[in-house]
């Protein structure tokens, strides 16, 4: 799902124009990035205007627009200390008024396709690992089968081994079942790896927006807004311009250290 915010203007922020491509994995990253995510929502007044596929944001359409939206926080909010995730997962049901002919099914269903299996059930979500906590916030956004999912910081406090497998997760998402995701995080290092389309925020305002991967290999401009870079980006563009060492930019090290190896 296409949005486009168009001189958008809400407390700090400014005349914000910017655009959600469709189908594909974006970034988010600067001051303010969270706050962006709940503009997403469509939950927040705001001046100005914000389309989800050419339909406009209005009191109107509000509630079917966040029905197509799911929104992953940074920790998991759990106020029912004793609740089993079946439970949960059914109080989410009623909570959004959603029309579902077997919640049970549709329950499992959105637990499989994150990989939790249906013994999970009947499990206390405190008991639950943060790598699965994340994993369950994601399968409860998925009873509304969205059209796109937000993600604030999805990756701290995971392992590289459940970085990876959370990713994998989102791969599958985007491109199997469509789903937009939208990543907001302060790490250089994901959003260059992990998104294809990049949006930087700076003094409230929209400083660069386009491919993840041109926007971080032009180093100049983001060394002199002193804009986090990533280090694999810095290493390569400093070993270019002090050793000219004919190397390409990479995102993974083994694909760096294959070059390496073959133009040194």
């Amino acid at each position: 799902m296409e949005i486009k915010l168009h001189k958008v203007e809400y407390k700090d922020f400014h005349k914000l124009t910017f655009t959600i491509p469709r189908d594909e994995i974006c970034g988010i990253t600067g001051k303010g990035k969270s706050t962006i995510l709940n503009l997403l929502t469509g939950k927040l007044e705001i001046k100005g205007e914000i389309t989800y596929e050419k339909e406009l944001l209005s009191a109107k359409s509000k509630l079917s627009i966040i029905k197509k939206i799911g929104i992953i926080n940074q920790e998991f909010e759990n106020q029912y200390s004793k609740t089993t995730i079946e439970e949960y997962m059914n109080y989410m049901i009623n909570y959004y008024k959603l029309k579902i002919k077997n919640p049970e099914k549709k329950i499992i269903d959105s637990l499989r396709i994150v990989n939790l299996k249906k013994e999970y059930l009947k499990r206390n979500i405190n008991t639950l690992s943060t790598s699965e906590k994340k994993l369950l916030q994601i399968a409860i956004c998925l009873i509304k089968n969205p059209k796109i999912i937000l993600l604030d910081e999805p990756f701290i406090n995971l392992d590289n081994k459940n970085q990876k497998k959370l990713f994998r997760l989102l791969t599958q998402l985007n491109e199997k079942y469509k789903i937009n995701i939208v990543i907001a995080s302060n790490d250089s290092e994901i959003l260059y790896r992990y998104t294809k389309h990049l949006i930087i925020l700076k003094n409230n305002k929209v400083l660069k927006e386009g491919n993840s991967k041109e926007i971080y290999e032009n180093v100049k401009p983001l060394i002199r807004e002193k804009v986090e870079i990533p280090d694999i980006v810095l290493f390569i563009y400093k070993a270019k311009a002090t050793k000219k060492v004919k190397i390409d930019y990479h995102r993974d090290i083994r694909d760096l250290i294959k070059d390496i190896y073959k133009h040194i």
